[in-house]
């Protein structure tokens, strides 16, 4: 259907390499134990002089090596699939999804040659710049074959949901778009979609992923944009199971972040865009008026954990005193927020996350200066009778 229309469009689609969705819209998948998969977002590369116009900082190898340590897990039989939360290219072109498809042969299964390592499936989830130049997504949906929920002849959803059920225990992982722009009257289809899909009685546990993040404290970057999370949010809390949802992931913000404003018993934010574009620096406390939020900070334990990785890194980094400063909030910096200066340490990396029964666990694994990644802090929900605890 898609291709069909590739004679309307910029580019032969027929040329895009194809990746392979690890569930179709709508559809389940059963494990006796336990299903371990990953998680990141902003994967593409930067752009000539975005660093200095957005103040970001750019930086080299993270995403080739964040690839290599995913590819580890997938060897082991550990990762299932892999939630890519969009920013997957710099913009929609032919040169950029077959550069994607290049980057990451190894490790997404599709219609390129595999390179003789055991590769992984995809949920996707679409981004700014995977729209740029293609409100239509026929880019996106070129790359991913068969994504979305089916909504006619030569249009490409950009929300969908799959089930997992785990040890009895039924996930519904619905993907969302908040990119209210680029749907313009689709976004009316989305909303409907995502009203009847929450309210089914099917599921026990709920995983949301979107590409803009509700909270974020990256410097330059914006919570709620356009107010599309919050609305999306509030849907899926109105016409879900009490107690349902457990999570939300995003990207957005080119760093990773984790909030927990409702307390333990409240869904766990995580903002998991640390895997390659230019990186933000991100304020330890701060506000977000625009979701709702006066005041906000850092889960604790996530924050302390950056704040002593912050400082192991600082030498080998060849941080100043400054960055050092800023962080902790001292010296000429004292009575500022805290921030982890992306030009010292960038939050970047990507999440471990199994779910075993009702319970689930997710691992951050932050890169390191030798381009290794290492576990750095664990969060895990133990059931709804004890919430969420922090780990390492």
């Amino acid at each position: 259907m898609l291709l069909a229309l590739s004679f309307a469009f910029a580019f032969d689609l027929k040329k895009v390499p194809g990746h392979d969705i690890f569930l179709d819209d709508g559809q389940k998948r059963s494990f006796p134990t336990t299903v371990e998969f990953g998680v990141v977002g902003n994967v593409r590369p930067g752009k000539p002089g975005e660093a200095e116009a957005t103040k970001r900082v750019a930086t080299k190898g993270v995403t080739a090596a964040l690839i290599q340590d995913i590819s580890k897990t997938v060897q082991e039989g550990r990762t299932e699939f892999l939630v890519l939360l969009g920013n997957l290219v710099p913009g929609s072109s032919l040169a950029a999804w077959k550069g994607f498809g290049k980057d990451w042969v190894s490790l997404i299964s599709g219609s390129e040659p595999p390179e003789g390592l055991l590769r992984t499936r995809v949920l996707p989830v679409p981004g700014e710049d995977d729209g740029a130049g293609d409100d239509r997504y026929f880019g996106y949906g070129a790359a991913f074959p068969g994504v979305g929920a089916e909504i006619g002849f030569g249009r490409t959803a950009s929300w969908y949901h799959v089930d997992l059920e785990v040890a009895g225990h039924t996930w519904r992982l619905l993907t969302v778009d908040t990119n209210r722009a680029n749907l313009g009257s689709r976004w009316d289809e989305q909303t409907a979609y995502i009203e009847k899909t929450v309210a089914q009685k099917t599921y026990d546990s709920l995983l949301v992923f979107m590409y803009h993040p509700l909270i974020t404290l990256a410097v330059g970057q914006k919570s709620n944009a356009g107010e599309a999370p919050d609305e999306l949010l509030d849907l899926i809390d109105g016409e879900s199971p009490v107690g349902a949802l457990k999570a939300v992931f995003s990207s957005g913000s080119s760093a990773n972040e984790v909030f927990l404003p409702r307390g333990k018993f409240g869904e766990l934010y995580v903002v998991a865009g640390g895997g390659g574009a230019p990186a933000d620096t991100v304020e330890r406390w701060g506000h977000a008026e625009a979701a709702g939020f006066v005041d906000v900070k850092l889960e604790t334990t996530f924050d302390f954990a950056i704040l002593r990785e912050f400082e192991r890194q600082a030498e080998p980094r060849k941080c100043g005193s400054v960055a050092l400063d800023h962080a902790k909030s001292q010296q000429s910096w004292k009575g500022f927020p805290g921030a982890y200066e992306a030009s010292c340490m960038p939050l970047q990396g990507w999440w471990d996350v199994a779910l075993t029964g009702e319970k689930m666990s997710l691992s951050y694994r932050q890169i390191q200066p030798d381009s290794t990644f290492k576990p750095i802090y664990t969060a895990d929900f133990s059931g709804k009778k004890n919430g969420w605890s922090i780990g390492k």
